[in-house]
């Protein structure tokens, strides 16, 4: 499901978005060991003059960001961090 959001650089506005976040868990024996959350950005021109330099955050529509660097042309972004 896309979602409204707003992307930053630092204090810098870049552009309002949609985007698709979630996280991957891996388990062991019911316990999460590792979490990898994964975002995909849309529309992706919006942020393409940022692949693999600079740190982004997104703003989310609930009010927490998360920061991200940008990996591919088609707005797949690599996320680090937690929400905050």
């Amino acid at each position: 499901m896309l979602e409204a959001g707003k992307i930053f650089k630092g204090q810098e506005f870049i552009a309002d978005v949609t985007y698709q976040y979630w996280t991957t868990n891996q388990y062991d024996h019911g316990v999460v060991v590792s979490q990898e959350a994964q975002l995909r950005i849309q529309p992706a021109t919006a942020i393409r003059p940022y692949i693999g330099t600079d740190k982004l955050t997104l703003l989310m529509r609930d009010g927490k960001k998360q920061d991200f660097y940008v990996e591919s042309q088609d707005g797949r972004c690599r996320c680090f961090g937690n929400p905050y």
